[in-house]
C-alpha cells in the first residue's frame, strides 16, 4: 500500500519523527508529494489522484475548495471534521472576550498615555447560538458553559449535548434568541450566503462571530448591516476574497487572517486524525464520509 502525502497548504513539510509515527499508523509506504501509484491521497490544497487511487484522505476539515468534477466518482473522499475544533473554538472566545473586554482599546490608550477605566460587558448569563454544530459547535458550547452561558445550537440533525440548552432545525430560533451568534457551518451548495438581509435583520444580538467560510455570509448584505447598525460588531476569522482584501474594513469589525486553526502546538493532531481516518478505511470503517451532493 502506497500512501501520496500531497502537502500544498501552510505546512509543507513535516518533521522526521512525525513522519515515522504516522507510518506506524497505517504501517504502509508514504511518498511526500504527489505518485500516480499511490492507492490512497491524503492532501491539503488541491488534490491530484493517481490511476490507482482508490481513497482520499483531506486534511482540512472543509473540503469546499476540491474540484469534485475531476476526480472519478468511484474514489472515496472524507474530510478531517473535528480535526482543528479546539484552537478554533478558543479563537472564537478570544475575538469575543477581545471585544467584550475591548482590550485592543484600553492597550492601544494606556500605550498613548490615555488611563481611561470605562465598564465592560461580562458573558455570565448572555446567550450564545451556534449555526453549525459539528466538532467546532460543540467544543465552542463547552467552552460558553464555562462562562455560565446559555447555549443554543442549530444543525441539520438533531444532537443531543449535555453542553446545548436547547437545539433546533430552524435558524430564526438562533436570530431571535442570542445575544452572540458563532457561525461554525461547512460551506457548500447549500450554505452559500446563507447569512443574508433577510435573516440579519432578525438577529437580536449584537455580536456575529465567524469561524467559518467567509461566502457563508453575503459579503454587500453583511457590509450594509454593518454600516446602518453601527452597535452591531462582526468579529471574524475570513474575509471575501482573502488573501487579496480590497474592502475598507468597518470600524465593527474585528478580523483575523484565517488563522483559528493556526496552533503551533496542534499541529500534530490533525495529521494524527488524517492517518487514523486511512487506518479505519483499511479496517472497512472510514468517517467523515463527503457527500458529493452537498458540492456538486
Amino acid at each position: 500500500m502506497k500512501i501520496s502525502l500531497q502537502m500544498k497548504g501552510r505546512i509543507k513539510k513535516i518533521d522526521k519523527n512525525l513522519l515515522e509515527k504516522l507510518k506506524s499508523i497505517v504501517n504502509a509506504e508514504i511518498v511526500e508529494g504527489f505518485d500516480d501509484d499511490a492507492e490512497i491521497v491524503i492532501f491539503s490544497g488541491y488534490p491530484e489522484p493517481g490511476k490507482k487511487t482508490v481513497f482520499m484522505q483531506s486534511l482540512s476539515a472543509g473540503v469546499n475548495h476540491v474540484d469534485f468534477s475531476k476526480i472519478n466518482d468511484k474514489i472515496l473522499i472524507c474530510s478531517n471534521a473535528d480535526a482543528y475544533s479546539i484552537p478554533v473554538a478558543e479563537h472564537v472566545f478570544a475575538l469575543i472576550l477581545s471585544h467584550l473586554k475591548k482590550i485592543c482599546k484600553f492597550d492601544y490608550e494606556i500605550k498613548n498615555n490615555i488611563y481611561k477605566r470605562e465598564f465592560t460587558e461580562s458573558l455570565y448569563d448572555m446567550s450564545i447560538g451556534i449555526l453549525g454544530y459539528g466538532g467546532i459547535g460543540s467544543e465552542v458550547a463547552r467552552l460558553a458553559k464555562a462562562f455560565n452561558m446559555k447555549t443554543y445550537g442549530f444543525g441539520r440533525t438533531v444532537k443531543k449535548d449535555n453542553n446545548i440548552d436547547y437545539f433546533t432545525k430552524d435558524p430564526n430560533y438562533i436570530y431571535e434568541n442570542s445575544d452572540i451568534i458563532i457561525i461554525s457551518l461547512p460551506l457548500n451548495k447549500y450554505t452559500v450566503d446563507f447569512i443574508n438581509k433577510n435573516n440579519l435583520n432578525k438577529i437580536k444580538g449584537n455580536i456575529i462571530v465567524n469561524v467559518g467560510r467567509s461566502e457563508i455570509v453575503n459579503h454587500d448584505d453583511m457590509l450594509n448591516y454593518l454600516k446602518n447598525n453601527k452597535n452591531k460588531f462582526f468579529l471574524t476569522d475570513v474575509w471575501w476574497n482573502e488573501p487579496e482584501i480590497n474592502d475598507k474594513i468597518p470600524e465593527n469589525v474585528v478580523i483575523t487572517p484565517h488563522i483559528a486553526g493556526m496552533a503551533k502546538n496542534y499541529i500534530d493532531v490533525p495529521l494524527i486524525r488524517a492517518f487514523n481516518n486511512v487506518k479505519n478505511y483499511l479496517n472497512g470503517k472510514p468517517e467523515n464520509i463527503v457527500n458529493r451532493n452537498d458540492y456538486i
